[in-house]
């Protein structure tokens, strides 16, 4: 049999048979389990869960996709979707040392009402729904507190979306593509959010309201890459596929690709419908103004 790992910290769990809460022995937090007793489905809450642990929220959300469609009456994969979502990650607070929930990626939409949230509800026992309706309250209450904030934050026509380090540590090219491509909108008028001024003076914690303000408000997303794992990278691609899903709901706004030094074919799947620029093309910012002021936006102040 698989062995379980815990939602907060990714330690072993013990679990015994028929058991569907369980208290970790590494962190303390108190969780509802899977119940199938069926290896690879273990397997596969495994593997999610890993990877949602990693922020890789899409990747895992598809796993707990597979796990419902072998079996519709796991309530913890139901409950995985919400985690998925709404980008939730467990982190611990460093006065009590508990686990506690921090949202990246907020929505209008509310957890109480989500359908998979009531799927989960619907099979879960007792023990497993109060758990549940527990942590979605909570999460609903950050969610609702990062709305109030958002709504405080400044409003923009333009989302700069890139990777700012590499794996060392060190500034990509993207970062300074990004950078100059900032200045030069900023020149042009227009309200831009470029995470590495934007957010310069926040603390961690704010991040999320003003990411989220920013993707709400701005027109147009200029997702930039020099490297097809760049565009790939998980905090990257958290934000342009969040832009994806409200543009499906708000046909005002575009997402422009924006590559170099790479082949446009490499470019993620997701993207194959938008019409990409090629930043090694002479005139390129000149023809992203246009493009940017051609959709419509208001006029710059």
């Amino acid at each position: 049999m698989a062995v379980l790992k815990c939602k907060m910290c990714g330690g072993d769990l013990n679990v015994t048979a028929d058991e569907k809460v369980v208290e970790c022995d590494f962190c303390g937090t108190q969780q509802t389990v899977p119940t199938s007793s069926d290896e690879n489905l273990q397997g596969l809450f495994n593997r999610a869960n890993i990877l949602r642990m990693k922020s890789e929220f899409d990747k895992a959300e598809q796993l707990y996709e597979k796990i419902i469609q072998k079996d519709e009456t796991q309530a913890e994969a139901y409950w995985g979707l919400i985690l998925c979502k709404y980008g939730i990650e467990y982190v611990e607070d460093p006065d009590t040392y508990k686990r506690i929930p921090t949202c990246h990626r907020a929505s209008y939409d509310s957890v109480i009402s989500d359908e998979d949230y009531k799927s989960a509800l619907e099979y879960a026992d007792g023990v497993q729904r109060g758990i549940y309706e527990s942590e979605a309250k909570e999460i609903d209450r950050i969610q609702k507190e990062i709305i109030e904030l958002s709504q405080k934050q400044e409003s923009y026509d333009v989302f700069i979306c890139y990777k700012e380090t590499d794996a060392d540590g060190k500034r990509t090219q993207d970062s300074v593509i990004a950078n100059d491509i900032y200045h030069q909108l900023t020149q042009e008028g227009l309200r831009v959010f470029y995470a590495a001024i934007t957010l310069e003076d926040k603390l961690g914690s704010a991040y999320e309201p003003c990411i989220f303000a920013a993707l709400n408000s701005a027109k147009v997303m200029l997702t930039i890459g020099t490297k097809a794992e760049y565009f790939n990278a998980v905090w990257v691609k958290n934000e342009w596929s969040r832009f994806l899903k409200i543009i499906k709901n708000d046909r005002s706004k575009l997402l422009i690709p924006c590559y170099r030094d790479m082949d446009a074919y490499e470019l993620p799947e997701e993207f194959a419908h938008l019409q990409a620029q090629d930043m090694a093309k002479i005139g390129f910012i000149n023809d992203i103004v246009r493009g940017i002021k051609r959709w419509q936006l208001p006029l710059p102040r």
